[in-house]
């Protein structure tokens, strides 16, 4: 599991990616990487630390999430995509 903190700017903030639908936003401050998501009262972030550790924590929360986006059809919630299958390495 995770863990977050809640969020202090110390700098300028960058964002340099953000997952597809918006929950999880790869960002650098001060030449250090965290992952920053909104908490309904504010923003957590991942530790901070340089590239080469943080950027892992951001793959595997990209790869591992499941959204189910505020959207409804027929009142039922709706995907927003991200719970998709990823096609794998080398096949077609």
């Amino acid at each position: 599991m995770q863990e977050w903190e809640p969020y202090v700017q110390y700098g300028m903030l960058r964002v340099r990616e953000t997952s597809c639908c918006g929950e999880y936003e790869w960002c650098c401050e001060g030449g250090l990487y965290f992952v920053l998501r909104r908490n309904g009262e504010g923003y957590e972030a991942t530790p901070r630390s340089r590239y080469a550790q943080a950027r892992p924590v951001w793959e595997a929360l990209i790869r591992n999430h499941r959204h189910t986006s505020q959207r409804q059809r027929d009142g039922k919630p709706t995907s927003s995509g991200c719970d998709r299958a990823r096609p794998s390495a080398g096949k077609s």
